[in-house]
């Protein structure tokens, strides 16, 4: 194993979710620091079991949709690591219910937008303020193929991701031209399997066969990929042998994009 982030510090949202922690697990093995971010950090001891043998991960209490505690939570990651090298904005919603354009209510706009668009864009321009004090880092947004891709009956959720991968291109430029040595990339996944995907998908389809054999026919691939794939991409472009790529859309998608 490489030791990419050896004397890095890492913060990732979401931290404490499937995704999140397999993110912050494959930085941590790779030598790093990691803060793993949550407004709702339940579940801890499974995270810690996921670490054995390596340093534990320091849990970090945040709202990501709030100023104020982005602005505590990096101040307290810079105050007990000396510096942020690394954010990953990995905490996301999905919708609740699904609703055609004409039905769907304000509300459940608002409530995925400001978790997926207000709250990347919160920790890209906090990560920012703080890492060109710090001597520069890298952030990686968790945006999504339906950033690329329309949708009947997801809408809130495909535009907040689009909203991220424009974001990230636009911060990525805004902070590069102004010599931050700060780079902005995402990563876009299709379905992840996690516990969460899961449920959602056997609600849907009534068994774990039938929403693979419907969901896999979008793609080119035998398998959806698992949080450790997302994470092997969010690495690298987090690491030094990433120095050159920013503004970047790094698709892992099994083909589902292709058209």
């Amino acid at each position: 194993m490489n030791m990419r982030f050896a004397g890095k510090t890492a913060v990732v949202t979401g931290g404490v979710g499937a995704l999140g922690t397999a993110i912050g697990l494959r930085i941590a093995q790779e030598g790093g620091r990691v803060f793993l971010a949550d407004q709702k950090p339940d579940g801890v001891e499974a995270v810690m079991a996921a670490f054995e043998g390596l340093p534990a991960p320091q849990i970090v209490p945040l709202d990501v949709t709030s100023e104020e505690d982005w602005q505590r939570a990096l101040e307290g990651v810079v105050r007990e690591a000396g510096r942020l090298d690394v954010l990953v904005n990995a905490a996301g919603v999905v919708g609740s219910a699904s609703f055609l354009i004409d039905a769907l209510p304000m509300a459940e706009w608002r409530r995925i937008m400001s978790v997926n668009a207000d709250g990347t864009f919160l920790g890209t321009r906090e990560a920012i303020r703080v890492m060109k004090e710090t001597g520069g880092g890298a952030v990686v947004n968790i945006g999504s193929t339906t950033a690329f891709l329309g949708s009947v009956d997801a809408i809130p959720y495909n535009v907040s991701k689009a909203t991220v991968r424009a974001l990230t291109r636009s911060a990525a430029m805004s902070a590069g031209k102004s010599g931050y040595r700060v780079r902005v990339n995402a990563v876009h996944p299709t379905w992840v399997w996690t516990p969460l995907i899961e449920a959602m998908l056997l609600k849907r389809y009534g068994s774990k066969e039938k929403a693979l054999e419907v969901i896999l026919a979008q793609h080119c691939t035998d398998r959806l990929p698992m949080p450790a794939d997302i994470a092997n991409a969010v690495a690298f472009l987090a690491s030094d042998e990433a120095s050159l790529i920013t503004g970047a859309d790094l698709v892992v998608d099994g083909g589902r994009t292709l058209g």
